[in-house]
């Protein structure tokens, strides 16, 4: 399943469920190759709640179970039961910044930002630079709490250097200039700059020009994420 063989990987735990059909890994497996239709939905929600009963089902195939379905949940905007899935995962449990992208969306569709940010700081101070979910949050930071002093500090967490994200550096830059730290801010900017080649432009001409002149426009909004 996880190299993508999805006919092959059905067939083996096909066979296992017909040697015990409560056999947890097995109902987790095709529970979620289940979700890929419309039309075995419901029956990939039962396989998957089953799965998650029994103890034997290891990490991180109980969480990712939970994930998926509190996705389906969210996806038939029954919220309730969406939360409940989510209610059952700990920030230490998510095997990776993917997932936690994925728990977030699920708040955020719902509104529930703040839940949004607790998860993603949760998870990153667990697993530390992983930078799309830096990325995410910076965003929330930004433009759903106008919170430019926690945007700030998160930025500093991160090596500009090791960055692969001209994206993250450049709105970094900007919250830099936001909060007049603007040695910060131009520092920042000239390494976007040395990354995307991009010092021709006039918009990066002129931007560069405000930190310069410690003027202009250097607000952020969510189309720059």
């Amino acid at each position: 399943m996880e190299q993508g063989k999805q006919t092959s990987a059905l067939d083996f735990f096909d066979r296992a469920l017909r040697s015990n059909n409560h056999e947890p890994l097995a109902l987790y497996g095709k529970g979620t190759l289940l979700t890929n239709e419309k039309i075995t939905e419901d029956i990939s929600i039962a396989m998957l709640k089953e799965s998650v009963t029994d103890t034997d089902l290891k990490e991180p195939y109980r969480t990712r179970a939970y994930i998926r379905l509190a996705e389906l949940y969210a996806g038939r905007r029954d919220k309730d039961e969406a939360m409940q899935q989510l209610s059952r995962i700990a920030a230490a449990r998510l095997p990776d910044g993917a997932a936690v992208r994925r728990v977030a969306a699920i708040y955020l569709q719902f509104k529930e930002v703040d839940r949004a940010r607790e998860a993603l700081s949760a998870f990153l101070e667990i697993h530390a630079n992983d930078e799309e979910a830096e990325f995410l949050l910076l965003k929330l930071f930004v433009i759903n709490f106008k919170d430019l002093k926690s945007a700030a500090k998160l930025c500093t967490k991160i090596d500009p250097q090791k960055s692969r994200h001209p994206q993250f550096i450049l709105n970094c830059s900007k919250v830099n200039a936001l909060i007049n730290d603007y040695t910060a801010a131009l520092g920042l900017f000239d390494l976007y700059i040395k990354r995307t080649g991009q010092g021709n432009a006039k918009e990066i001409h002129d931007l560069r020009e405000g930190i310069l002149r410690k003027r202009g426009k250097f607000d952020l909004v969510a189309a720059d994420f």
